[in-house]
């Protein structure tokens, strides 16, 4: 199997949630790794998995199209509480105001990234030059209960864990007429590691920071394709 370095291929890395753990390559030849022959494994990227098809020119797409994040197939590992003074009293899970406040912080982070700092505007319909985006949230792994009286005790005292907790998210970017995926990324990351209270409300700006982690290195991507000014700020 053989590598090519491009910089196409370092700006497709960062736009699919990537950032760089060195030179992204794109892999070629007979034993490259792809998905039905047209997206090809990017290696060297921070993100767990990125696929892209090295032919297509993103500088095209100047709007974007968000599809709201998705929250049909959410793996939550259980925290492992037994012997924890909080131990819980339920399992975790999603309830349907959980769901509209994820994806009201995803929407909110993309467009903070996007719009407000990138200046790209969003489409609500398809076009020749507007690239979707579609996020789904594959799996969450809270460190402690949840913040509520049925999961946790009433009259308890604060909850201290090491960060909320991990989330992970697959995102698809595709050409918003044909349908046609052009880019694939699979990424996890823990909240910050260190010790502090843990409730409701440090818990969901723990996940507002991890979504504007991913949807800043969106906006770098596309500010490198479209040759702008990525610097960190």
């Amino acid at each position: 199997m053989s590598r090519f370095a491009l910089p196409l291929a370092a700006c497709l890395a960062a736009l699919a949630v990537g950032g760089c753990s060195g030179t992204p390559t794109v892999q070629t030849g007979p034993d490259a790794e792809t998905i039905d022959g047209k997206l090809y494994r990017v290696d060297n990227t921070a993100a767990q998995l990125v696929y892209v098809d090295p032919t297509v020119d993103f500088s095209r797409y100047n709007r974007v199209l968000l599809a709201p994040l998705g929250l049909d197939n959410v793996e939550i590992i259980q925290p492992d509480n037994s012997s924890a003074p909080y131990a819980r009293k339920r399992d975790w899970e999603l309830t349907d105001e959980d769901r509209a406040a994820l994806q009201a912080d995803y929407r909110e982070a993309m467009v903070k990234e996007l719009v407000d700092k990138g200046g790209y505007a969003l489409a609500d319909a398809p076009a020749d030059d507007v690239l979707q985006i579609a996020a789904m949230l594959t799996q969450l792994a809270p460190n402690a209960p949840k913040d509520d009286n049925q999961s946790r005790y009433v009259g308890r005292s604060q909850v201290y864990t090491e960060g909320a907790g991990s989330i992970a998210v697959a995102v698809a970017f595709a050409d918003s007429e044909s349908g046609e995926v052009l880019a694939l990324s699979k990424d996890k990351r823990r909240s910050t590691q260190q010790w502090g209270v843990n409730n409701r409300v440090t818990n969901r700006a723990e996940v507002r920071r991890v979504f504007s982690a991913w949807a800043q290195q969106i906006r770098k991507g596309l500010d490198r394709v479209h040759s702008k000014d990525a610097a960190a700020e």
